[in-house]
């Protein structure tokens, strides 16, 4: 290689003419509305062309989930979960401030993913939920499956919450109320009894209650595993 060839610059990527980085992009995000988060919007608090973001940020479904991601994990601390007593705590402590991080998340929440995120944005709380798990006696793909499947109870919760905000009353026990008031509820028994009771299912109480059931599953799981192995 010449040196002339050798000493050329090398080219930019898109984004970094502008000397852009992803906080950077956050920090404009934060400052707008979720309805008015667009592309456009964060570049013209950043007063840079619009393309310069695509070196970090593709289009605005991802930008929502980076932006909503990032007020997900402000809430997310790993420090409980590592002082838990051992596994079950650990996963009612994680389940809990999993939750809550995603309702602070507010209207954002609806653009939260977890693929690969999960791993780069969350590796301490999760890296002490497998500590736990691995101490008890938790194969490495049991527990896998069993975080993703809090994670994924504790998201469809969290939601709920944030969508009953936005509503007068509760909209399953509402939708159930509607869909009685067109029928002859003799013929619907146990369902107009239901709606009677007026349980709310997006209480704490329903978080604690999903928290109890998957324990009780996966201790059974854990003993199943044992015995087999």
């Amino acid at each position: 290689m010449s040196t002339a060839a050798s000493s050329r610059p090398r080219a930019r990527g898109r984004g970094e003419s502008a000397g852009l980085d992803l906080r950077q992009i956050l920090d404009a995000a934060r400052t707008l509305d979720p309805d008015a988060l667009t592309m456009q919007a964060v570049a013209d608090v950043l007063n840079v062309n619009r393309k310069a973001l695509n070196h970090h940020v593709k289009d605005r479904a991802t930008l929502l989930g980076i932006v909503a991601l990032d007020a997900f994990s402000a809430g997310f601390s790993s420090a409980e979960v590592s002082a838990a007593e051992d596994w079950r705590s650990a996963c009612r402590i994680y389940a809990v401030s999993f939750t809550e991080a995603v309702a602070g998340a507010g209207d954002l929440a609806a653009h939260l993913w977890f693929g690969d995120a999960l791993t780069s944005w969350f590796l301490d709380p999760t890296e002490a939920l497998f500590a736990k798990f691995d101490a008890a006696g938790f194969s490495g793909e049991l527990t896998t499956r069993l975080v993703a499947l809090l994670s994924s109870m504790c998201l469809a919760h969290a939601r709920d919450v944030t969508q009953a905000t936005h509503t007068t009353g509760r909209p399953r026990a509402n939708a159930l109320r509607t869909a009685l008031d067109g029928v002859d509820v003799n013929d619907y028994e146990n369902l107009a009894r239901i709606s009677a009771l007026g349980v709310d299912t997006y209480d704490r109480a329903q978080l604690d209650l999903t928290i109890d059931v998957f324990l009780t599953g996966a201790e059974a799981m854990r003993l199943r595993e044992a015995s087999a192995g």
